[in-house]
């Protein structure tokens, strides 16, 4: 065996060694940015869920006008809305009258009805005492907040996230 061929299976059996350092130093960094790309994915299609939960409730209790289950048949159908139990845990939804203030609608503190899922229900604007009526109808507005938990758990190192989403609506007058 000459020298210069005991070099050269030298040098082969280093680059296969410098392949194996450098796929250590990459994977972390692959699986780190392919679990942060399927959280994102994850969270922004939470967010879409919620948000559209919050305009079927409002959709419905805005149809149910003054009825007096309104409330009860939204929060309902928010909770049974596709997603919504499976991907974040809904802590409280709030339906409000809206009152106009600087061109935008805004919850109505005295009129809010707090509706968590553990705990008493507070009622202040009760689903009868809507106004109705064809050119004075009530705005409300759905709120949900619910707690997003990352699916990795701490491999990105996140606390869950607490999140909001609100949908308003104007109550269909009942007569016209």
């Amino acid at each position: 065996m000459t020298a210069s061929h005991s070099l050269a299976s030298l040098r082969r059996g280093g680059q296969r060694g410098q392949g194996i350092v450098e796929f250590a130093l990459v994977a972390p960094i692959v699986l780190l940015l392919f679990f942060a790309v399927l959280e994102s994915g994850l969270l922004v299609f939470t967010i879409g869920a919620y948000r559209y939960a919050a305009a079927q409730g409002a959709t419905l209790d805005a149809e149910l006008g003054n009825a007096t289950d309104a409330d009860t048949q939204a929060v309902q159908v928010i909770q049974s809305s596709p997603g919504v139990p499976i991907l974040a845990t809904v802590t409280e939804i709030d339906i409000c009258r809206q009152k106009q203030s600087g061109g935008q609608y805004v919850d109505d503190t005295t009129a809010c009805n707090k509706y968590p899922v553990t705990g008493t229900s507070s009622v202040t604007w009760p689903p009868a005492s809507r106004n109705v009526h064809n050119g004075a109808s009530d705005f409300l507005g759905v709120t949900i907040k619910y707690t997003y938990r990352f699916k990795s758990g701490t491999l990105l190192g996140a606390q869950p996230l607490q999140l909001t989403q609100t949908f308003d609506a104007r109550i269909e007058p009942q007569t016209y």
